[in-house]
């Protein structure tokens, strides 16, 4: 068994526009065989979040006689034959950050101290639910998927729109779906009835599954993102509500590419948005080691 470590959700909040005020909540809840790391932004004044630990079974495969991890047995249903899309080198390289910064966090690390993230030698396939997307608001996420493409180096696919609609247990193996693949990573413009993490000021969540084979190194394989459509639709109305937007949106890429919140308020990945500057340079530099994580075959 092996035991996730807990994360704490952040208290305190500062005011951003008109005596508006932003808070973080985090949570952890457990997904098959790996783990689903969420964290939310939220408005409204700072509440503490009930945090939930979990315990993680061992992965589908067993230990090889190297000590590598095998791919699942043949037929097994929660996840799908290992490799595809894989190459044997990353697919692109993510851009230099400015200069060098230790203002970053990992939600979650291998024992050898790695941060856990996607593999950079796959595409990472997303979807949207657009069902509710805010009126010229379609062209935030695909630019800021952008950003997050070139700072670490993760190539993105996008799939098209679904109606796949957003779960707190959501399967990352889904192949009546999406074929003989991981799920998609799943985006979802909705509201706190479809998707009750919003509940309350949540304005988005977002967060990934990750998997492992025993004691191995783990791997993000799918995630998902909650957007509050209502209430960005409201955001949207202010002067700068597109920035803020899109500050929402790059900070809940964040927590999906595997970054946690920083004490350091000059970062995006501050759990409060006091400016919406974009991805700063401690930002900067967690994705970029995010982007060196290992290929994976063998998921």
């Amino acid at each position: 068994m092996e035991d996730l470590p807990p994360r704490h959700s952040h208290q305190g909040a500062r005011k951003r526009g008109a005596g508006r005020l932003i808070r973080n909540l985090l949570l952890v809840v457990a997904i098959g065989a790996g783990a689903f790391v969420v964290a939310g932004l939220a408005y409204g004044d700072p509440r503490l979040v009930g945090l939930l630990d979990v315990r993680i079974g061992p992965g589908a495969g067993q230990p090889g006689a190297t000590g590598g991890a095998q791919p699942p047995a043949e037929g097994r249903p929660d996840a799908p034959p290992p490799g595809l899309e894989e190459a044997d080198a990353p697919l692109a390289t993510p851009e230099q950050p400015p200069f060098a910064s230790d203002s970053y966090r990992f939600l979650a690390e291998n024992s050898d101290g790695t941060p856990v993230g996607y593999s950079p030698c796959r595409p990472l396939h997303y979807v949207i639910n657009n069902d509710l997307v805010p009126a010229d608001a379609q062209h935030l996420i695909p630019e800021a998927i952008n950003t997050v493409s070139l700072a670490t180096g993760i190539r993105f696919i996008y799939d098209g729109a679904t109606t796949e609609q957003p779960s707190g247990q959501r399967a990352p193996y889904q192949p009546d779906s999406y074929g003989d693949r991981w799920a998609p990573l799943l985006i979802s413009w909705t509201t706190p009835e479809a998707a009750p993490q919003l509940k309350g000021k949540v304005i988005g969540t977002g967060g990934s599954t990750h998997f492992s084979y025993d004691d191995g190194p783990k791997t993000f394989v799918t995630g998902s993102l909650e957007l509050d459509a209502p209430q960005i639709t409201e955001e949207l109305r202010q002067p700068d509500g597109k920035l803020y937007a899109t500050a929402v949106i790059l900070h809940e890429l964040g927590h999906v590419m595997g970054l946690e919140h920083v004490d350091d308020p000059r970062q995006l990945m501050f759990p409060e948005i006091g400016t919406p500057e974009g991805l700063a340079v401690g930002d900067l530099n967690g994705l970029h080691e995010l982007g060196k994580a290992h290929c994976r075959k063998d998921l």
